[in-house]
């Protein structure tokens, strides 16, 4: 590996997509709201990390890119850079919610 290595956004999207994508299907299927709240905990931090490594790589990237900073960047470069985010608020308001409703049978 050279010196000059940089993480791509797009390797780093899908290497925090697929662990994400199964803890949804693992959220989906926990069957108490503590299991629910602790897979909702769980893949929190995945998102965190994964919000971190997107930015550091878009950081990355654009800082390496010899054209101007006052080119927009691509509608899927943000996309994918705002992603995260949205799976961090997403996590979160599902740990609050599980916690919230921790004593409750699922159902009522």
């Amino acid at each position: 590996m050279s010196s000059s290595w940089n993480p791509d956004l797009l390797k780093v999207t899908e290497v925090f997509l697929i662990p994400s994508s199964f803890l949804v299907a693992a959220l989906g299927t926990a069957d108490t709201n503590p299991h629910r709240a602790a897979v909702s905990a769980i893949a929190l931090v995945v998102s965190v990390l994964w919000w971190v490594s997107s930015w550091e790589a878009l950081a990355e990237q654009t800082a390496s890119d010899d054209s101007p900073k006052t080119t927009a960047m691509s509608r899927r470069i943000r996309i994918m850079a705002w992603l995260p985010v949205f799976f961090v608020v997403c996590w979160f308001m599902s740990v609050i919610a599980h916690l919230i409703l921790w004593n409750r049978p699922l159902g009522s």
